[in-house]
């Protein structure tokens, strides 16, 4: 899946470059982001910047893939990955299932592999146990290695962490994925503003969601 083109503005903070890039709601590329998330995120009513996802019902949730292995010269494997994030707002709270979460997912091997179209899924999501949600607050989810971004925004570490399958370093990347709980309830509402990763301190890229 071609996800995303190279963005051309380069910022500084700390020393460190990071690609800014920008993805549109409405078009093919956004489109391909939101693949198949359920209901299709919206302009949010307020004005704010990003993508909202209301839920109605049912099963509903949103998947944004912020990065794909396809269209690359170079493979990067699990081990390369040293931070992914997401700048959000939760705007509903009911429980932990409120709350956005990162997925990784890596390529099949033909063996072992957790299912037909990957081999590894490594989940990192909230420990409600030492973190605070308030309802509309833009923050910085990350896991793995803490980010430094450039808002003013409260970081909350995603602690917990699932594997479905091996979840090796060696492993090669597949999908890179923000997404919701199919399990949170009716009426939940997020908004994501932008996200992004850091592939071995090579690629740094921050993905901005614009309407």
């Amino acid at each position: 899946m071609q996800l995303l083109k190279i963005g051309n503005e380069v910022h500084t903070k700390n020393t460190e470059v990071v690609n800014d890039d920008k993805v549109k709601l409405s078009s093919a590329g956004g489109i391909a982001v939101m693949a198949d998330s359920s209901p299709s995120l919206t302009v949010d009513n307020d004005g704010r910047s990003g993508w909202l996802h209301t839920k109605a019902g049912g099963a509903e949730k949103f998947n944004l893939y912020i990065y794909g292995n396809i269209g690359s010269s170079h493979q990067f494997t699990l081990g390369d990955l040293k931070t992914v994030y997401m700048c959000c707002s939760v705007d509903v709270w009911d429980n932990s299932a409120s709350v956005p979460f990162i997925n990784i997912y890596t390529k099949p091997t033909g063996s072992g592999d957790s299912e037909a179209w990957y081999h590894s899924r490594i989940t990192y999501s909230i420990n409600m146990s030492n973190q605070k949600i308030i309802a509309g607050e833009h923050i910085n989810l990350w896991c793995k290695n803490r980010p430094e971004l450039r808002n003013e925004n409260r970081y909350l570490e995603l602690e917990n962490k699932s594997t479905n399958g091996d979840g090796l370093d060696s492993e090669e990347l597949l999908y890179v994925v923000l997404g919701s709980d199919s399990a949170s309830v009716a009426g939940t509402k997020i908004l994501v503003s932008e996200g992004g990763y850091n592939l071995n301190d090579e690629i740094k890229r921050n993905i901005k969601l614009i309407v």
